[in-house]
């Protein structure tokens, strides 16, 4: 389901679990939303070619992620139901500045058109009040309203319905990634989450400590209780009263447990999703080499997003390896540090207490000697650039610097003993080559997760210009408002016929004024207008109907228009009737509109031919709603059901169209749950 909200935001939500799927931003206020009515299938053996295939085939499912973090995740990132039918349907949006989007799924953009430009519209003077699309995705009709009067614009291309499969596929794997790129943006939330609680327990027990030494001292006293044994008075105060051997124990834990979470979260969800990104990125690779289907949408697409995922990947790996040598190091720390406050104590060490090696004291001495380097940030050239001052604290952690979106504060040391990094610095043929993913030394994780999103986000930006230049006006029907008074709104409703041979449209101009028109495969306007006349001169079977006038209408089906009428019999007594009008009849009293033509239509005009409604009227097409003044109507011809709402909007009736006499039923449902009456009744399309 499709939600547009006023400031321009959409929403995608899956009405079974309420999950937010997708959203966007339109950068302006929504005037009307729809979905296309397509149900035409793509054959899944496609003999061009270009089927529709199963890409999660060889891809291992994407790991849960509800039991590494605290807060709730998705459940399924790995299916996508909404094109398990291959039914390729557009979301077609229309805002007040004049714009109309239109996106795969709601998805995947692949075209904006700016009327107001085109026509030379100020947006003030004028308002797009409904698109629609033909089932052949062929003609796109766009209804304004402007300076009193209604305009219906044809516009055809010739993409959409051409490479209508090819865009199919892409917005598939367009869905893949945008799922796989979410499960990598939750997975780095979980990262933070377990890194934060680190931060926590560090900034408790030693930012306040830190902050009370001069610049420079805490890593100075630290080697020195290292090398000597000695301690300063500030430090051993902070050893037995602050931070405690069970206060040592306890923050020794917590920080080894947010870090095993953070090594689960790397080595599993997050390594299976940049595979699955680089299997999908490879996929599209692949299909942008098939010149025929896919090249007119996306021309010449580089393999940039491949490199940042390679790079991503790469960084992955590093922060991988950054969390090993951490682990290592604080543990080595506080056990050090608990053999240091035991011996404070003059209390003896347990027999099973393990002694620090002399290769962990080296790994030590290197750990503490960075207790106190000054915060600096490196720009993306490389260079250092000295930060501000910034509050002081144990400079102890090294991960978190990858879960900002800034350049490393401490990249890792190059590995001497590393023979690919010699091979690459020793040729710079292989260092500059594109097919070798580059190491960004001084990026964070996130920077490189956003360059991944950034050039993702380019590969389908083409479609949108392609597609948008491809419609071309073709035709044009402008009327003369009726009814212009701001109590009336003018209702519009569409259908498309099945194999597109037409789109018929129901613009209720005013309580007195149906327009019915007709577009053609060709694009050519035919139409025909509609008014309660004098009855007197017809049946006699109608003349106790009262004065009728339009209330509301609806397409039933390709065949049937469901038209709610007032009837007002007296001056203080009305009535609601619902009438089924059979189109096959009224199509043959359509009249063409030139292709050319910018003449205003209107109640008197001489190409626009006025029918007396009343002379449509047939046994069993009309049906008095007993004991509801209806105001609206839904019908479904696919159902075979309609609904009316009352006028107070509190009562709804559903009628069952397709019923037979004696097992006819009508319900009534009160939308406060008051009523339920099952009283027998029907009407027949």
């Amino acid at each position: 389901m499709a939600i547009a909200y006023s400031n321009g935001t959409i929403l995608l939500i899956n009405i079974e679990n309420k999950e937010e799927i997708y959203s966007f931003d339109v950068k302006s206020d929504i005037s009307c939303i729809n979905w296309t009515e397509n149900t035409n299938e793509i054959p899944v053996n496609d003999t061009s070619g270009d089927a529709i295939n199963d890409y999660t085939t060889f891809l291992p499912p994407l790991p849960s992620l509800n039991s590494l973090s605290s807060t709730a995740k998705s459940s399924d990132y790995n299916t996508l139901k909404f094109y398990s039918k291959q039914i390729l349907n557009l979301l077609i949006v229309g805002t007040t500045s004049g714009l109309v989007h239109l996106s795969v799924f709601g998805m995947l953009a692949c075209c904006e058109i700016d009327l107001f430009e085109q026509f030379g519209i100020h947006p003030g003077d004028a308002i797009i009040k409904d698109v629609k699309m033909s089932s052949t995705f062929k003609q796109l009709f766009v209804a304004i309203e402007r300076l009193g009067m209604f305009e219906l614009i044809v516009f055809e291309n010739d993409i959409l319905q051409r490479y209508s499969n090819s865009l199919l596929n892409l917005a598939i794997k367009h869905a893949h990634l945008l799922s796989t790129m979410a499960y990598i943006n939750d997975t780095i939330e979980c990262i933070v989450e377990a890194w934060e609680t680190v931060l926590l327990e560090m900034d408790n027990k030693l930012t306040k400590y830190a902050n009370s030494q001069p610049q420079g001292s805490i890593a100075a006293d630290f080697l020195e209780l290292l090398m000597f044994g000695c301690t300063s008075p500030a430090l051993e105060q902070f050893l037995l009263k602050d931070l405690t051997e069970k206060g040592l124990k306890k923050l020794g834990n917590s920080i080894e447990l947010s870090y095993s979470t953070i090594q689960k979260l790397v080595v599993k969800p997050l390594h299976t999703a940049i595979c699955s990104m680089f299997y999908h990125l490879n996929s599209l690779q692949g299909m942008i080499s098939n010149v025929y289907y896919y090249k007119p949408l996306l021309g010449d697409v580089t393999n940039e997003a491949l490199i940042n995922c390679g790079a991503f990947l790469i960084k992955a790996y590093e922060l991988q390896q950054t969390i090993d040598t951490s682990t290592r190091d604080f543990k080595i720390f506080f056990r050090w540090l608990y053999i240091v406050i035991v011996r404070l104590m003059d209390e003896t060490l347990p027999e099973d207490n393990p002694s620090v090696t002399q290769q962990e004291i080296n790994y030590l001495a290197e750990f503490l000697d960075n207790f106190d380097v000054s915060h600096v940030e490196i720009n993306e050239t490389g260079d250092e650039l000295v930060a501000p001052e910034k509050k002081r604290r144990f400079n102890l952690e090294r991960v978190g610097q990858y879960l900002e979106d800034k350049m490393l504060t401490f990249p890792s040391k190059a590995d001497a003993s590393n023979q690919w990094a010699k091979l690459l610095e020793q040729n710079d043929c292989l260092k500059t080559c594109k097919l070798i993913y580059p190491h960004h030394d001084n990026s964070s994780l996130v920077q490189q997760n956003n360059l991944l999103k950034a050039s993702i986000e380019k590969i389908f930006e083409n479609p949108i210009a392609v597609i948008g230049q491809d419609f071309k006006q073709k035709s044009v029907l402008r009327m003369h408002s009726e009814d212009t008074s701001a109590t009336f709104s003018r209702v519009i409703s569409h259908i498309s016929a099945e194999g597109g041979e037409f789109s018929l449209f129901a613009v209720l101009d005013s309580a007195n004024n149906l327009i019915l028109v007709e577009c053609d495969r060709t694009s050519l306007i035919r139409s025909i207008c509609l008014r309660f006349s004098e009855k007197s001169y017809f049946d006699t079977r109608f003349s106790s109907l009262g004065e009728l006038t339009f209330k509301h209408l609806q397409f039933y089906n390709e065949d049937t228009l469901s038209i709610l009428l007032r009837a007002q019999i007296t001056e203080s007594h009305s009535g609601s009737y619902l009438f089924q009008l059979a189109l096959q009849r009224v199509r043959e009293l359509f009249e063409a509109i030139p292709f050319t033509s910018s003449q205003l239509i209107d109640k008197n005009s001489s190409c626009c031919r006025t029918v007396n409604a009343y002379t449509l009227l047939e046994e069993g097409s009309l049906k008095y709603l007993e004991g509801i003044e209806a105001s609206l109507i839904a019908v479904s011809g696919t159902r075979n059901v309609a609904s009316v709402l009352s006028e107070s909007r509190k009562t709804i009736r559903i009628y069952d169209m397709d019923a037979q006499e004696e097992d006819d039923e009508l319900g009534d449902t009160s939308l406060n749950n008051s009523s339920l009456d099952n009283s027998k009744d029907s009407i027949h399309a």
